[in-house]
């Protein structure tokens, strides 16, 4: 007995110091990278988040009034922030914020870069779990070290203050405790639909189920957009699942999914005026749009018309595709950044589709319907709404890497596969060694060998795909993690440069640096020659002073500014410093107009 409990915690362990390995490979890069004064982001929506998460951990607020914001022509605000009359707001959802901003309040601001690496470890167990109960224990245990050691759930754990790996670790634990509230399987137990049962296990089945709520409902408010995928998915769940669970547990489960979208509806009233809005515009008035067609669709239903049902439902159809439905580019997409990027993870894993659709038709099982049926759902959603839209986070456009936004888009497609990649590799390495025939003498000794043999070729296997994961994680691309940690390095001296040659209270027009300029500095997102920002200058140099960070200008483009467009605006530009091969720091300083000898205009008079 005591043997059989160890070997049943053997895999547990493995994983669990898999976990811990993961977690301290991937924290360590933001030890290595930042410092208790320096805390910087290579995205603008992570330093958005992280700004927002540490604000609302140290003061309970989400939002900042700065008179320069109303001055500035509403322009002073980074990339992945809102300026609505000098209020400074997230774009981003606010679950994130809301969560790491709560456990930032608890245990202190020290604490939030490191919270994603925390979960994402935690995440590996929990999809180890996960897949033990519908694969069994080898499956499960391969499957734990491909999501460990997979490029882009790495990269983005690395890369902390996205939305993505979070998003996906709450799902997790969603679908874990949901596994675990339908309990043992009993006919009468299928049957009743309706039942309150008040024993001690199914009271704890219940607060399992208020459990799977609870963390759905902070996975949506973590990644709102992910609705379009998640509703049919719960749909599936409850055609499954729904008589089995019973009505009392989906209460439970309803109250639990509810809770947490009531703080996110509160302070999208305050931030942005409706509990259902929030920062994305386009968005917004997405939403506003598909509610407008609902209603006059309802409308038209009740009046028996509906010779407009075409018309209605195009209308909702565009709204949900709102940067449109391109079926050739989602295709091209998902064959750059599934196929081409990760052919091992995916071929394995449409052969372990195959495999499973076999299992079905030869002994059915409900959570293998499930599984395949939801998988496919998400895919084929997933691969056709953000496929539609054209991501260039890379500058070269003719570069499909892994810092591209498909790849974090498309992490639910990433880890469907994985059981599936392991389900074939444990199905082929067993057909591979067969079973033993024998009995009698040896027998027990051939098992003993063909268990051995068959677990080593596996591993062999795993650990040939996980080193190549690894390699590429770091090396594979101008994005990879070696090259990042390189050029954080050398931004931080770059940053530090700038900030210490310029006032606390400046503001710094850059296309490229406002997430590392922010907050220490204002900043305009954007470059000159451009009309509003010159505008915008014009009347921020009376009060702050101004600087412009870009590409190092010539003696030429200086006297063509000074000269042609920056006079009208009573401006002039000069040359602080060279920062580096490429850039150049500058500074925009208040100049009264010139007057003409022959004008009886008025002197102007104006200064700082």
């Amino acid at each position: 007995m005591m043997k059989i409990s160890l070997k049943n915690w053997v895999n547990p362990v493995i994983v669990g110091l898999l976990a811990l390995t993961f977690f301290i490979a991937t924290a360590s890069f933001n030890h290595l990278t930042q410092d208790k004064d320096y805390i910087k982001w290579s995205s603008p929506d992570e330093s958005a988040n992280y700004f927002f998460a540490r604000k609302f951990s140290e003061t309970g607020q989400l939002a900042f009034f700065d008179t320069a914001g109303v001055i500035g022509d509403n322009l002073l605000m980074p990339r992945s922030v809102r300026n609505d009359s000098g209020s400074i707001k997230p774009v981003s959802f606010l679950g994130m914020i809301l969560i790491y901003g709560s456990l930032g309040a608890l245990f202190g601001t020290a604490i939030i870069p490191f919270l994603t690496p925390l979960f994402a470890a935690l995440g590996v167990v929990i999809f180890y779990f996960i897949v033990r109960r519908i694969f069994g224990n080898r499956v499960a245990l391969w499957s734990a070290f491909l999501l460990a050691t997979f490029p882009v759930y790495a990269y983005y754990t690395v890369r902390s203050m996205f939305h993505n790996i979070l998003f996906i670790v709450l799902l997790l634990t969603a679908v874990y405790l949901f596994i675990i509230a339908l309990g043992r399987r009993t006919p009468a137990a299928d049957r009743r639909f309706f039942h309150w049962n008040l024993s001690v296990r199914d009271w704890r089945e219940f607060l399992l189920a208020a459990g799977a709520g609870f963390f759905a409902g902070l996975a949506v408010i973590t990644r709102s957009s992910e609705l379009i995928w998640l509703l049919p998915v719960f749909f599936i769940a409850f055609l499954c699942y729904g008589r089995r669970l019973g009505l009392s547990k989906i209460v439970f489960l309803f109250v639990g999914f509810v809770l947490p979208l009531i703080p996110v509806a509160y302070y999208n009233q305050i931030l942005y005026g409706a509990f259902w809005q929030g920062g994305y515009n386009e968005m917004n008035r997405s939403l506003n749009e598909i509610a407008q067609a609902g209603g006059d669709f309802w409308q038209m239903a009740a009046r028996g018309d509906f010779s407009l049902v075409r018309d209605y439902l195009s209308r909702i159809f565009h709204q949900v595709f709102y940067f449109g439905f391109k079926f050739d580019q989602s295709l091209l997409m998902f064959k750059h950044y599934v196929i081409d990027m990760f052919p091992v993870l995916f071929y394995s894993g449409l052969a372990g589709a195959l495999l499973l659709i076999v299992r079905l038709v030869r002994n059915f099982e409900r959570k293998h319907l499930y599984y395949l049926l939801s998988w496919l759902s998400l895919s084929v959603l997933l691969v056709f709404y953000y496929g539609s839209w054209k991501f260039n986070d890379n500058p070269d456009l003719t570069r499909f890497t892994i810092g591209n936004s498909y790849t974090r888009y498309w992490l639910p497609i990433y880890l469907g596969l994985m059981p599936l990649a392991a389900l074939a590799l444990v199905r082929f390495t067993q057909a591979l060694f067969g079973r033993p025939s024998r009995k009698g003498k040896g027998a027990d000794s051939l098992k003993t060998l063909r268990s051995l043999a068959t677990f080593g070729l596996q591993a062999a296997a795993v650990a040939a795909v996980s080193i190549t994961s690894l390699i590429f994680v770091l090396y594979g691309s101008e994005e990879g993690l070696a090259y990042l940690y390189h050029n954080s390095l050398a931004e931080k001296t770059n940053t530090e440069k700038v900030l210490s040659l310029t006032e606390s209270n400046s503001v710094i027009i850059t296309r490229y640096y406002d997430k590392f300029f922010w907050p220490q500095r204002r900043v305009i997102m954007g470059s000159i020659p451009a009309e509003e920002v010159y505008a915008a200058a014009a009347k921020l140099v009376k009060y702050y002073p101004v600087y412009y960070y870009n590409f190092y200008l010539s003696a030429a483009d200086l006297a063509y500014l000074n000269e042609r467009k920056l006079q009208p605006y009573g401006l002039a530009i000069r040359l602080i410093k060279k920062t580096n091969t490429q850039f150049g720091l500058y500074q925009l300083e208040y100049r009264a107009p010139e007057i003409s000898t022959s004008s009886k205009a008025v002197p102007v008079t104006g200064g700082r």
